[in-house]
């Protein structure tokens, strides 16, 4: 184990073999969201660190508001990376990807103390402090950054990515049917997201408590002050990432510099509570507590909440500048704060109220006051973009609808606003924080949803080891059990504050598991059935002659998800009498990597003088435009620019069948999203003069 750690450790200093270079970096796996106008769409999570140090190429067509422009989708370029591992690209990755993991200080001790319902006596204070240290050391740094961090999808990862590795291929453009695997990552992303929603708010608010050590008059203004603060936040999403990250780095460079010197002095002080580093003292507590040794888990899982991140952010930063901020910089820094933390109860147990601030008494507590709220409005802007980036992969996997997408920074098309999103996290945060009112109470409500999370990680990654990477099954078999049986501890220790909270993250968990398992059935479900309305394409040609449609220098595109028969749309007797010269028949196909090279975009295929398939593709990081199909098709002779050129869709109307595949409830539910997501053709850039649409009635 040591061994796998230290070789974790020195690839941070190994020389990478490259870094490719991605332009819009959007993603959409709806194979047949050309069918629908009210599809599932725009993609998820771009890349940063694969921009550092260049500019993807501009156009026109994607652009999203009128000052706001996105790079050209699937615009790719390789260039080989310096050997030496670059320090900014550390200390940035400082301020988005350990904003959750790097405050939890603020909060998590006295939470382990309420957890297991103990006193801050010596021998507890030692045992807990050693739970909490070793919780830090196997989850993240065995876990996460030695073994799952590995298993990266061409340098993208989180749990979207893992199971994106895992699902079929599409077959004659409909998506496979929900898996136990599929329905565990959705699982698992649904409370993250759950979970992700109290992080703003306890942060922030945690920070804010330390106004308390001042004066008590402050206790009235903390959820005031704590609610301005975040409204302020998540006004100022819609302006995007790209000026205020220039800080982001820093600050928390300088929170973490904070927190190691504190922690370090009050470890100088209290030399004896290095006696915690001693995985005995974790023993010991576990089994002379009986289950409230074991609750203590429920606390110490606190510690790690941000861990997800660390597997997430990798497309933003790398694993290498990830692992080299880890070990360099926030695993010492927590490592000291949280053992002075420690020192500092063992030598005045009333200071447990408030561990953190206890390490700065005097003049420089309204500096780490400051500071702290900084590093928690930091730590909520990674979490709020967190959650923009699981809905774009979502879209892009067939889970969420289709809604607006605004890229707020032409440079990082990783950095995307979802207004939807935001107001409901706006709404959520302000309304925890009005209702909890204290850190300690959110904190009873907080971690057993992302404990799911890290267990569905762990069952995927182990599916991947097996079923892609082909790793031997005694090894894959031993690292599942150990992962699981880890995450499954604290999933039960975790199970002690549903009466308390951790309902709240669960029910909000279970509610999306609901939409997302609903919009993936109703939608395969429409594909289903419109291909069953198809033709093969030689009865079609065979037909062909005797109706001919009359010539002219028109181009009819007919957008459909099976890309072998031909549409229904095409069948259509309107249609069929129309004047166009050429009838095409487009079919966006989703690549089971996060990107496609531009050579490879579009495959075109002649099926008679009058009718062409053309076959687009965009990986699951890549938004589906318009304009990057029809600059790939230019450099096939076939121009779909005109004015003369028009597109077909089919809108499907949802009925219930003589015999219904879907209870009337989900049905309902599946139609309402249906109607409410945002349309295709306008996402895509299509002009709205040049757009045709046929009803069709689906039977579910």
């Amino acid at each position: 184990m040591l061994r796998r750690i230290h070789s974790a450790m020195w690839l941070c200093f190994a020389k990478p073999k490259g870094l490719t270079v991605m332009g819009n970096a959007r993603c959409e796996t709806c194979l047949e969201e050309a069918l629908s106008p009210t599809a599932a769409g725009a993609a998820p999570f771009g890349t940063i660190a694969r921009q550092v140090g260049t500019t993807g190429p501009m156009t026109k067509s994607t652009v999203v508001s009128a000052d706001v422009a996105a790079p050209n989708a699937g615009a790719a370029q390789t260039f080989a990376r310096k050997p030496r591992l670059r320090g900014s690209i550390a200390v940035a990755a400082l301020g988005v990807v350990f904003g959750d993991i790097g405050t939890s200080p603020l909060y998590t001790l006295k939470t382990c103390f309420t957890s297991a319902h103990v006193q801050p006596a010596p021998e507890n204070v030692l045992g807990i402090m050693s739970v909490l240290l070793w919780t830090l050391v196997l989850v993240v740094c065995v876990k996460y950054v030695t073994f799952v961090m590995h298993a990266d999808y061409k340098g993208e990862g989180g749990i979207f990515a893992l199971l994106a590795r895992l699902l079929p291929e599409p077959q004659k453009g409909i998506f496979a049917a929900l898996s136990g695997l599929a329905i565990i990552g959705v699982v698992g992303a649904a409370t993250l997201f759950g979970d992700g929603l109290i992080t703003p708010a306890i942060s922030v608010l945690s920070a804010v408590e330390g106004l308390n050590g001042l004066t008590p008059a402050a206790v009235r203004w903390e959820v005031p002050i704590t609610i301005a603060i975040l409204i302020g936040l998540f006004l100022v999403q819609s302006r995007g990432t790209q000026k205020v990250g220039i800080v982001f780095g820093p600050v928390m460079a300088l929170w973490f510099l904070a927190i190691a010197i504190t922690g370090g002095v009050a470890v100088v002080q209290h030399p004896q509570i290095l006696w915690a580093l001693n995985p005995g003292h974790a023993g010991w507590f576990l089994t002379h507590h009986g289950i409230l040794g074991f609750l203590v888990l429920g606390g110490t899982v606190l510690a790690v909440t941000g861990v997800e991140a660390l597997y997430a952010d990798m497309s933003h930063f790398g694993r290498v500048p990830i692992t080299f901020a880890w070990y360099s910089i926030v695993f010492p820094a927590l490592l000291l704060n949280y053992l002075g933390q420690g020192g500092v109860v063992l030598g005045a147990p009333k200071a447990l109220d408030n561990a953190f601030y206890a390490l700065t008494p005097g003049w420089l507590l309204v500096p780490m006051v400051l500071l702290a709220t900084a590093a928690t409005v930091i730590a909520s802007q990674a979490l709020i973009s967190g959650a923009f980036t699981l809905v774009e992969q979502g879209i892009a996997l067939n889970f969420v609808p289709r809604m607006r997408v605004v890229h707020t920074a032409d440079r990082y098309p990783g950095q995307v606003y979802v207004p939807a999103i935001n107001t409901i996290l706006a709404m959520g945060c302000v309304a925890l924080v009005a209702t909890f009112r204290t850190s300690d109470a959110l904190a009873s409500a907080y971690g057993l949803a992302v404990s799911l999370t890290m267990a569905a990680t762990t069952v995927l990654y182990a599916s991947v080891l097996r079923r892609v990477m082909k790793t031997n099954a005694v090894v894959a078999g031993v690292l599942f059990l150990c992962f699981i049986c880890m995450d499954g501890s604290f999933v039960l220790a975790g199970l002690a504050k549903i009466p308390t909270g951790g309902w709240l993250p669960l029910a909000i968990g279970a509610v999306l598991l609901v939409l997302m398992t609903t919009w993936h059935e109703g939608r395969r479900r429409v594909l289903v059935s419109l291909g069953r309305m198809g033709v093969p394409v030689s009865e079609f040609l065979a037909e062909l002659p005797a109706k001919k449609p009359v010539a002219s220098d028109g181009t009819a595109v007919f957008l459909t998800g099976n890309p072998v028969d031909v549409p229904f749309t095409l069948k259509n007797h309107w249609v069929r009498q129309g004047l166009n010269e050429r009838l095409v028949l487009l079919t966006l196909e989703p690549n089971v990597g996060p990107y496609v090279d531009e050579a490879d975009r579009v495959r075109v295929e002649s099926l008679s003088d009058s009718l062409v398939r053309i076959r687009a593709q965009f990986g699951f990081m890549e938004w589906p435009s318009l304009a990057a199909i029809v600059d790939s098709c230019a450099a096939h002779g076939i121009d779909l620019e005109s004015e003369n050129t028009s597109f077909v869709i089919a809108r499907p109307q949802i009925v219930a069948g003589e015999r219904p595949r879907m209870y009337a409830a989900r049905r309902w539910l599946f139609d309402v999203m249906q109607k409410l997501a945002a349309t295709l053709p306008k996402d895509m850039g299509i002009p709205a003069d040049r757009l045709v649409e046929l009803g069709v009635e689906v039977k579910l």
